[in-house]
């Protein structure tokens, strides 16, 4: 058994986006991605336009803490972290 298969992926739909060469050319978008927003560890989290990022192993209220910040900033409103 495969790994799609294992996870119940819908196995005709991905090698459709493989054989048209959908799936290459959103891997070119990720790299390119990488590159514009110098990511160099896994998982990079970027917030904001690119201002704000958390790199490595974030703890889930960190993660927490700096999207409600972001859903409940006023508009215009500086943001001090």
């Amino acid at each position: 058994m495969t790994i799609a298969e294992r996870l119940k992926l819908p196995i005709n739909a991905l090698k459709v986006a493989i054989d048209s060469g959908e799936a290459y050319a959103q891997l070119a978008i990720d790299a390119e991605l990488v590159k514009a927003h110098n990511v160099t560890v896994s998982p990079t989290l970027i917030f904001n336009e690119g201002r704000q990022r958390l790199n490595g192993n974030v703890g889930y209220r960190v993660m927490e803490a700096n999207i409600r910040e972001l859903l409940h900033n006023p508009a215009g409103e500086q943001s001090w972290w």
